[in-house]
């Protein structure tokens, strides 16, 4: 990875977190005797609790803070499901300073501040984060879903915290420990409310690596339509680049006509990763 282009990453995440102490719902749970539940049993549960729409847009604030650098930007998301993520973050005095959009095979990144973009393909970004390798994978992060639970054999259910807690059970580490591809295998851990039936904690890492991992917890469930989502994300990456972020979001409005433009000026100068 260039010097440059290293650069530009920084800024464009310390502008804007594509990705998101213990956090619980906005209804706090009073210490209870869980109904059992099998792993097949709980997925249905929390399938039948995703958050759903087709089109997303909400007004977001976000404190973050990139290999030591802290910045609080305001801005906007907006999401077409299964097509495109479209962010936009401001400085306090309502600047723009980075614009990001993400389609199914492509990453955009305009950086208004130093004149310069970026255009690669999603796959190009598995050397800073193996997790980020879909835009089904980011919506559901930013949203509070999980589009890959389906194997149920893959898990084991136990109580913590008052919370159902979705573990990887020993026969799939089993089968990823000899499998030639096991170091790309990502391993999670995922806690669930019992009321509603909402990821509140979600960690994943590649299998034997500690240093790249994801930590992402929600809280401040509001009722959308007929759905729960989370209103609070709290995001720790690390890994080539060490990030802490703290994304609210507010004025959410789904199913509703939205605009994703995304124009680069002819005098910025283009990043190759």
């Amino acid at each position: 990875m260039n010097r440059k282009f290293f650069g530009f990453l920084i800024f464009s995440v310390l502008s804007l977190a594509l990705l998101t102490s213990s956090c619980k719902s906005s209804k706090s749970i009073a210490k209870k005797s869980l109904r059992e539940f099998t792993a097949k049993r709980l997925i249905e549960e929390v399938e039948n609790n995703s958050f759903d729409y087709e089109s997303f847009h909400a007004k977001m604030s976000a404190k973050i803070d990139a290999n030591g650098k802290n910045v609080n930007v305001k801005g906007q998301l907006r999401m077409k499901k299964d097509s495109i993520v479209w962010m936009s973050a401001s400085l306090p005095l309502g600047v723009e300073v980075v614009r990001i959009m993400v389609t199914p095979d492509s990453v955009f990144f305009l950086n208004r501040n130093e004149k310069t973009y970026l255009t690669e393909s999603i796959s190009s970004f598995s050397d800073i984060s193996p997790m980020i390798n879909s835009i089904g994978f980011i919506q559901s992060v930013l949203v509070g879903n999980d589009i890959n639970l389906r194997n149920t054999d893959d898990y084991n259910v136990v109580i913590d915290d008052n919370q159902y807690n979705l573990l990887i059970s020993k026969d799939l580490k089993k089968a990823i420990k000899h499998s030639e591809e096991g170091w790309r295998v990502m391993m999670k851990d995922i806690w669930i409310d019992p009321d509603h039936f909402k990821i509140t904690k979600y960690y994943i890492k590649e299998y034997n690596n500690d240093r790249r991992k994801i930590e992402l917890q929600y809280s401040d469930f509001e009722l959308v339509g007929d759905k729960y989502i989370p209103t609070k994300i709290n995001i720790t990456v690390r890994g080539d680049v060490s990030l802490k972020a703290t994304i609210n979001y507010s004025n959410i409005v789904v199913n509703e006509d939205v605009n994703f433009n995304f124009n680069v000026p002819k005098k910025y100068e283009r990043l190759y990763k």
